[in-house]
């Protein structure tokens, strides 16, 4: 064996040789081409053929190198009160944003947030239902920044006008507008990131009842490098049955950002059961509701999860690395008040 490969590598560094030194003939002689030409047609035919040495393919060596750069994801939950929004931005450049928050103005934290880390495009804005701490921050976003995707659910909330307003100005601007489907695959960074949507009101209907509406709630469930995120907006404890029944093991996610501002109608030991979260992310402001209720929180401790709240700690970046992903608050515009 060791001969054979000795003689293999011999073989190429001579052929190598031949064909250097017939290109330099070539070069320097040109007169003589057609003698050393068929010497050199001789000389191949009598040489042994071996396989032809494979170079690598730059491209696909890029995309299969396990040592390439992974681009993170990153998630900030913003403290903008009593309401939910969180900003995400996508490792292929783009970005999404879940829910607005309760302020339309100017000065506001959301906007004074996309401000300093100079938004100026989403991709994908998500309204998980329609409440006016999820909604009122649209009307800033669809009055000042360009939107490619709205997706929205077809409930209308009887009790205003207002929701009804942002989705005209949606339309007007020729946003996309999307209502999804449970077991839908929403394509924000395709090949990379994992986007389902496990609950969502895409038929047409109508109510004033918060609870109908809280249960209509867009959820969905982010995956990326092996790390998971579970959204669900307003859901309460009957449509967390149902998802239970529905995806079992699947709603099993790292990060649970709690249903409902932590109402005690949220986060049941059934769910928690299913979902395992390591973390749990609590959008809370001053409020009377008693959010975050007592049993909520009693409820999340003993399944195991570490609690983050925004009335607490402020808005909160968790960022989904290569190999790990950590939570960190964000202190930069920490002295705004929502």
């Amino acid at each position: 064996m060791p001969h054979r490969t000795l003689t293999t590598v011999t073989t190429r560094t001579f052929k190598a040789l031949i064909a250097s030194a017939f290109l330099f003939t070539t070069i320097a002689f040109p007169s003589s081409v057609p003698l050393y030409a068929g010497a050199f047609d001789t000389l191949k035919s009598i040489l042994p053929v071996n396989d032809p040495i494979s170079l690598p393919d730059p491209t696909r060596t890029l995309v299969t190198d396990p040592l390439r750069q992974v681009r993170p994801l990153k998630v900030y939950f913003l403290s903008v009160g009593q309401g939910d929004a969180a900003y995400i931005e996508l490792p292929n450049g783009n970005n999404a944003l879940i829910d607005a928050g309760p302020s339309k103005a100017k000065t506001g934290y959301l906007a004074a947030f996309l401000s300093e880390h100079n938004v100026v495009k989403i991709d994908n804005v998500v309204l998980t239902h329609p409440h006016a701490d999820h909604y009122t921050g649209l009307q800033y976003v669809f009055s000042n920044i360009p939107v490619a995707n709205f997706y929205d659910t077809q409930t209308d909330n009887t009790g205003t006008s207002v929701d009804e307003a942002i989705r005209a100005k949606a339309q007007s601007m020729g946003v996309n507008i999307v209502h999804p489907s449970a077991g839908d695959m929403l394509d924000w960074d395709a090949g990379e990131v994992q986007v389902k949507v496990l609950n969502a009101c895409s038929s047409p209907g109508m109510s004033g009842s918060g609870q109908f509406l809280n249960d209509c709630s867009i959820v969905l469930k982010i995956t990326y490098q092996n790390t998971s995120m579970l959204f669900t907006g307003d859901m309460q404890e009957d449509v967390e049955a149902d998802l239970v029944t529905t995806y079992g093991s699947e709603l099993k996610s790292d990060v649970l950002k709690v249903g409902h501002h932590g109402s005690q109608y949220s986060s049941s030991d059934v769910f928690l059961a299913a979902v395992k979260p390591h973390d749990a992310v609590i959008s809370v402001g001053r409020n009377n509701y008693g959010h975050p209720a007592p049993d909520c929180r009693a409820r999340l401790q003993a399944a195991g999860a570490i609690l983050h709240r925004t009335d607490l700690e402020g808005s909160i970046e968790y960022v989904i690395g290569a190999n790990s992903a950590s939570f960190s608050p964000l202190d930069s515009i920490s002295s705004l008040k929502y």
